[in-house]
């Protein structure tokens, strides 16, 4: 199977790619900034045998975006699955959002996942996966992180939507929201707030990125055929 995986240079993105490899399927590396990272995992593949594809892309820009993509397919060809595990975060009150960082978070975080998802059903002439990685945070009060909240709000509404729409080409589309996993982005809280979350959780453990993935590798293969239009939450039953 051929897989695009957008953010694939972060934790998340660089676990999703890695389990890809594992499973023996071909991975096209969407990055942005790090791409001494991407060009690591790019080698990863290429030492398994696999073909591995890096691409950078701009998912603030919508031209850079469809430029990013046209180049993913002529170097790559049409992926069987797409993962959105860009994205990108504000730690601020709404009212120290400024329009600007607003417009950039919903740019990466919700724009991008409408720009590769419908490029990418109209690629899967035989059907085909796509797994948006959203956040707990999309569906709950989120003090300091609104824009973020918002966008991943955005984001399991289009995941809803757009599973009505493609359902008919064969195409599931699904989103996994994440809760509170150790990654670098949830490095930044004190050992009290860690305490504070770690207790409105039924399993009093951080997530992994393993985690993360099982969800998507699940969502991502035969297994998940008839489930469509879905959030997947990996919280460790937070509440």
């Amino acid at each position: 199977m051929k897989v695009l995986v957008t953010g694939a240079s972060g934790d998340i993105g660089s676990a999703i790619v890695r389990a890809f490899f594992s499973r023996g399927d071909s991975v096209a590396i969407l990055y942005f900034s790090d791409e001494a990272s991407a060009n690591a995992l790019a080698s990863e593949g290429a030492a398994l045998g696999l073909l591995a594809v890096t691409q950078k892309a701009d998912l603030r820009d919508a031209k850079d975006t469809l430029r990013a993509l046209d180049n993913v397919l002529r170097t790559f060809g049409a992926p069987d699955i797409l993962v959105n595990a860009a994205g990108i975060d504000d730690y601020n009150t709404l009212f120290d959002t400024t329009a600007e960082k607003w417009d950039e978070i919903f740019a990466v975080n919700a724009r991008s996942v409408f720009l590769t998802s419908v490029w990418a059903a109209k690629q899967m002439l035989a059907g085909g996966r796509i797994v948006n990685i959203s956040s707990i945070w999309g569906s709950r009060p989120a003090p300091c992180e609104g824009a973020y909240a918002a966008s991943k709000a955005a984001v399991e509404s289009f995941t809803k939507t757009f599973a009505a729409e493609a359902g008919s080409l064969g195409i599931t589309v699904n989103a996994v929201a994440a809760g509170y996993i150790d990654t670098k982005m949830n490095a930044r809280f004190s050992e009290e707030e860690r305490e504070d979350f770690l207790s409105a959780l039924a399993i009093k453990r951080m997530g992994t990125t393993e985690d993360v993935v099982n969800a998507v590798l699940f969502l991502s293969d035969e297994r998940s055929g008839y489930i469509t239009g879905q959030i997947l939450e990996v919280s460790g039953g937070m509440k």
